[in-house]
């Protein structure tokens, strides 16, 4: 996995938890940070606070999760296979995945799935 540094922070849907913002800001305890992320997150659809703004990683079976994660149809698909990421599921990838890849623009966090479905299938 050579792009992935710290694979206990990829979240099930690939996206890399210790760079995203949410995360970052909770780890680091900034909260000044936190309200200018929820300013640039919030539009007319979804308004967010900034303690909205917290999350301890998608893994992290009792933290605080920021709210789209928390809610996240493609997190409890995963969790209820018990995969560690949905690179594991035969269904790879799936509409629900699909689907949140393009609202999120995540184009790293497909390329992380595709490498751990990779060493999946050479390991």
């Amino acid at each position: 996995m050579n792009r992935i540094q710290d694979k206990d922070r990829i979240a099930y849907c690939g996206v890399n938890c210790s760079t995203c913002p949410a995360y970052v800001a909770t780890q680091r305890q900034q909260e000044k940070v936190k309200v200018r992320i929820a300013k640039l997150w919030s539009d007319e659809d979804y308004k967010y606070e900034a303690c909205e703004i917290t999350c301890k990683g998608c893994h992290e079976p009792w933290g605080k999760k920021f709210r789209h994660c928390a809610e996240c149809a493609v997190r409890e698909c995963a969790r209820q296979k018990l995969y560690d990421t949905c690179a594991e599921c035969n269904e790879y990838p799936c509409n629900k995945l699909i689907d949140l890849h393009q609202t999120l623009d995540k184009k790293i966090a497909r390329i992380n799935l595709d490498d751990i479905r990779q060493n999946y299938k050479a390991g």
